[in-house]
């Protein structure tokens, strides 16, 4: 390929979302550039999360997100596959299940209301009472009091579902330039074209897809402001002596994620702590507490690793996706909060439809997909309408 043309777009992050985005219009023969502030692909909050596919397990109602999860979780066995195959970069994915717990009366109640919300969705859940939840769960606490058992709940390994995509990116053509932090957005007559960088240079190009999460909104330039900001989340792994529960377990407090190689992850803090990228002696013992409190066996474990990251959080909790209705070729996926890795599939797929249309070719990957997807009903466009990154711009009625 040609490196002296200008992209057809330029994706500013190279997160799970940036890189998704990114494979997504390369393999429909666009030319795109990724640029990334740090030294490395994928180290930022896609390298800190844990990892979980899990609609139900982020659901509070039956809104506008759980609908988005729950359809981007039908794409993703596919989607692996395709990234699997590009990249020759296994990421474990897995159909494990989750069991979700309530250690006291007022959590059975919101477990109850978990239930119900999962029976209307169609979602496959059994509801525990105690004296089944050994069996379920033998690793858990003997005091816990009632437990939903989400069987459709499945896990990746998120730092390797990173690195395979960049790798399938550049299999397919996308240069990915690291060390390269965006300063300023450029427009001429509300139309964009192309990004200021800390060095001075600019890149010209097509279109730009904001993609950086807890950093977007520091990007100058923009229309108006982006109601992104960072939410730290600390976490830590532990390896016990006896090999880990095959499903995730959760509480309110905290969640235990098995991988295959025996280590459990805990997770994790939510802090409004700013661009502060650290872990504390408050945050690593809230979740040391917790796990232990879910389950007793962990106290023995020995502590493997610490670390934190930025979650983009939004006001609303839903992410921004689409064009920016006020600066032409300004796309913008970020505000994801805790379901990046959940959500990506469905966001790359979303910023792909964009360029239809434009001679651009619709991958083979999408063949297959429900049909809601495949060909979206009024239902869908309302639905997607909820992430409109103009919604917050809307006057209030």
């Amino acid at each position: 390929m040609t490196r002296d043309l200008h992209p057809d777009l330029l994706v500013i992050g190279a997160g799970v979302i940036g890189l998704a985005s990114a494979l997504e219009a390369a393999r429909m023969g666009l030319r795109v550039t990724v640029i990334e502030r740090g030294q490395a692909a994928a180290r930022g909050a896609t390298h800190a999360a844990a990892g979980m596919l899990s609609p139900l397990g982020e659901a509070r109602n039956a809104g506008a997100l759980f609908e988005l999860g729950l359809r981007s979780l039908r794409m993703y066995e596919r989607w692996v596959q395709g990234i699997e195959e590009d990249s020759g970069i296994s990421v474990e994915f897995r159909k494990c299940g989750k069991l979700r717990v309530a250690l006291t009366d007022d959590e059975v109640g919101a477990l109850e209301a978990r239930a119900i919300l999962a029976r209307n969705r169609g979602v496959p859940a059994e509801w525990l009472p105690p004296d089944a939840i050994r069996g379920a769960g033998p690793q858990v606490t003997p005091s816990v009091r009632a437990a939903l058992l989400i069987h459709d709940d499945f896990r990746v390994d998120n730092r390797r579902l990173g690195d395979a995509l960049a790798r399938a990116a550049t299999h397919h053509g996308v240069e990915l330039r690291m060390g390269t932090e965006a300063i300023t957005v450029l427009a001429e007559r509300s139309r964009f074209t192309g990004v200021r960088l800390a060095d001075g240079s600019t890149i010209p190009a097509g279109r730009v897809l904001l993609a950086a999460g807890a950093w977007s909104p520091l990007l100058e330039g923009l229309p108006a402001p982006l109601p992104v900001r960072p939410v730290r989340g600390q976490m830590l792994a532990l390896l016990p002596a006896t090999p880990p529960a095959s499903q995730v377990i959760e509480s309110e407090d905290v969640y235990l994620v098995p991988r295959d190689d025996g280590r459990v992850l805990v997770g994790a803090t939510m802090e409004e702590a700013g661009y502060r990228i650290e872990n504390t002696a408050a945050g690593i013992r809230r979740l040391l507490e917790g796990a232990i409190r879910l389950a007793p066996h962990l106290a023995d474990a020995p502590l493997t690793e610490i670390w934190s990251g930025l979650r983009p959080g939004t006001s609303d909790g839903n992410p921004l996706i689409g064009p920016d209705p006020e600066l032409e070729g300004l796309l913008i996926a970020t505000g994801h909060f805790r379901n990046g890795i959940l959500l990506a599939p469905i966001t790359a797929h979303l910023i792909g439809r964009l360029f239809e249309g434009e001679g651009a070719a619709v991958p083979s990957e999408l063949a297959g997909l429900p049909s809601e997807l495949a060909a979206p009903p009024s239902a869908f466009a309302a639905l997607l309408s909820e992430f409109a990154p103009g919604r917050t711009r809307r006057p209030a009625s």
